[in-house]
């Protein structure tokens, strides 16, 4: 029997204190939402996770790319968000 690994949205949630997923999506949690993401390193998890952390927070479906850079697109899109607030 295999461990439970976390996915990588869950293990956001849980960084940055949301009772809900839905919750990584307030804008008062983007500081800390990008605090955690730069806390991780992109080959904990699949590309296809980080990818779709991307996509359920911001709503926009990103290219596929390898983990390093969709975790990149990731911080790129808390920085821009965080800029206009």
């Amino acid at each position: 029997m295999h461990a439970y690994t976390p996915n990588l949205l869950e293990v956001l949630a849980d960084a940055v204190g949301c009772d809900y997923l839905s919750d990584l999506r307030r804008l008062d949690h983007l500081p800390a939402l990008r605090r955690a993401v730069c806390a991780l390193d992109a080959s904990e998890y699949p590309a296809r996770q980080w990818l779709e952390a991307l996509f359920y927070v911001s709503g926009r479906q990103p290219a596929d790319q390898p983990a390093q850079q969709a975790r990149q697109a990731f911080l790129s899109y808390l920085n821009k968000e965080l800029a206009r607030r």
